[in-house]
């Protein structure tokens, strides 16, 4: 009885991992949203130092 009590919470650990992982690779920056946000780093760090 143990036994399945255990397996229930694993199976529902492994379900809510899944779903915090398809959400937040949802919401995962495009590779053009990347290029821009380096862009925007690099110039704003090469204006600071002149």
């Amino acid at each position: 009885m143990i036994t399945y009590g255990c397996l229930g919470i694993l199976f529902l650990f492994v379900i809510i991992k899944i779903t915090a992982y398809f959400k937040r690779k949802k919401n995962a920056p495009t590779p053009e949203q990347l290029h821009q946000t380096l862009l925007e780093v690099a110039n704003s760090k090469r204006e600071r130092h002149g």
